[in-house]
């Protein structure tokens, strides 16, 4: 995994450092203090500037990272995360061979997509967006991207992107409702600040890249799902059903009550009437 990180980075918790962990940890740190994250498993590099433009620097220079690894998690640092749950989501992602794939997000994260928020009835849920938040990349599919990373701090764009470069991308992507992590901040305030020193916002990326690639309203459709009896779920309406009654049963435990109300019905909506959207975009070479 590669962790873009500041000095408030929770990378520490993750595990990474345990006898016997299965997955290795690069921390990609863009803070001024050099005596920062030394510790040896931390494998410190460092870069200022945004997330991606930061990876896309470090893959730049380290191309061999994505030959030797099958995945790269590439989660925000400010996630409550712990190894089984690491180590789950790479097993996952091998087993299902998906393209890419996030963690759900706790019920007392920070969240702007509610269909990302966990959902106690799934195992896991086949979805045709996956956000900037957490994704987890098989390698190719992180090197086709690649290029799109240099010009972006804020990520926002390549998440409409990367679930559609095959010919056929149904069943490739998907949020693991089994494996939650915590989002502990407030999305955005920190690298909105940031961008506006460079003249920059998140949303005109995001402009810049849906002009270029067709594409508009970010908000992803679950369109199939594995219950946690082993059971296939492919109606969207009906999931987008089960998923609503969840948010409401566990309301209480939502840190967002107000943005959670103000999502119940965008999301039925989108579940009912939005067509799922995994037509292969190209992209320039």
């Amino acid at each position: 995994m590669i962790v873009r990180a500041g000095d408030g980075s929770l990378h520490r918790g993750w595990g990474a450092g345990d006898a016997g962990c299965t997955f290795d940890l690069i921390v990609s740190y863009f803070g001024t203090d050099p005596s920062a994250f030394r510790l040896p498993y931390e494998n410190r590099v460092d870069h200022h500037g945004g997330k991606w433009d930061g990876i896309h620097a470090l893959l730049t220079q380290r191309p061999d990272l994505l030959e030797r690894y099958r995945y790269i998690w590439l989660p925000d640092d400010d996630l409550e995360a712990d190894r089984p749950t690491i180590e789950g989501l790479f097993a996952s992602m091998r087993r299902l061979d998906l393209h890419v794939g996030q963690p759900a997000l706790t019920l007392d994260s920070y969240f702007t997509h509610l269909p990302f928020v966990r959902c106690k009835s799934f195992e896991f849920r086949l979805v045709d967006r996956i956000e900037i938040m957490a994704p987890c990349l098989r390698a190719d599919v992180l090197a086709r991207m690649l290029p799109l990373f240099e010009n972006s701090m804020s990520g926002f764009g390549l998440d409409s992107l990367w679930t559609r470069l095959a010919s056929d991308n149904v069943g490739t992507s998907a949020v693991f409702d089994a494996l939650p992590v915590r989002h502990t901040r407030p999305v955005g305030l920190f690298l909105a600040s940031k961008m506006l020193k460079s003249g920059r916002t998140p949303e005109s990326e995001g402009r810049q890249l849906g002009s270029k690639y067709g594409f508009r309203e970010f908000f992803p459709v679950s369109y199939g799902a594995v219950d946690r009896k082993g059971r296939r779920w492919r109606s969207p309406p009906i999931i987008g059903l089960r998923m609503v009654g969840d948010y409401l049963m566990d309301s209480k435990d939502f840190r967002q009550v107000h943005r959670l109300r103000k999502r119940f019905w965008h999301l039925l909506r989108r579940q009912f009437s939005k067509p799922v959207d995994l037509s292969r975009v190209i992209l320039d070479p």
